[in-house]
């Protein structure tokens, strides 16, 4: 009973520290992007391997901390994209040493976008962040029974289709 509560905190603190980082430039200059236009139903779900929901804008959403769009996997798996504009100063390098501190793992996701990293915040959960010109692109995902790779091989996939629309 308690993990879920656990890894909620820790989903939380991980998406603290981005948006610590990204949200101040936002708020400079918000502007409106429909996250849901990056990716399709039907890409996600080749690219995982399951049956995938249709996608939710956050309609709550803060610009000062991006759009995002959800999706359900299977029964319990999510998905989301969040897509803003980030500021001067906001660094791959910056945030990946910020989530080193709260002992999140990370590592470089290469060849994607200006710059990528993956950061795993545990119970089986992945986030593909990536760079590209000045937009800032963020990948969670839980998809049940998927091993680590297979979500990174996912992730990696869905990030430079969602690229070629930015």
């Amino acid at each position: 009973m308690n993990q879920p509560i656990r890894m909620t905190r820790t989903v939380l603190m991980a998406m603290a520290v981005v948006f610590c980082f990204t949200g101040v430039a936002a708020a400079q200059g918000a502007q409106k992007f429909d996250a849901c236009t990056l990716l399709t139903k039907a890409q996600i779900q080749a690219a995982v391997g399951q049956n995938v929901g249709d996608g939710k804008p956050n309609a709550n959403a803060n610009l000062a901390v991006g759009a995002s769009c959800q999706y359900v996997i299977g029964d319990y798996g999510v998905f989301s994209i969040l897509v803003k504009t980030f500021g001067p100063g906001e660094t791959a390098d910056k945030m990946m040493a910020e989530l080193k501190k709260m002992k999140i793992a990370v590592s470089d996701a290469p060849g994607i976008g200006d710059r990528s990293f993956f950061s795993s915040p545990g119970y089986g959960m992945l986030q593909l962040n990536t760079f590209k010109g000045s937009r800032y692109l963020l990948i969670t995902m839980l998809v049940p029974g998927a091993t680590e790779a297979a979500q990174k091989t996912a992730a990696e996939k869905l990030m430079r289709e969602a690229l070629t629309k930015i």
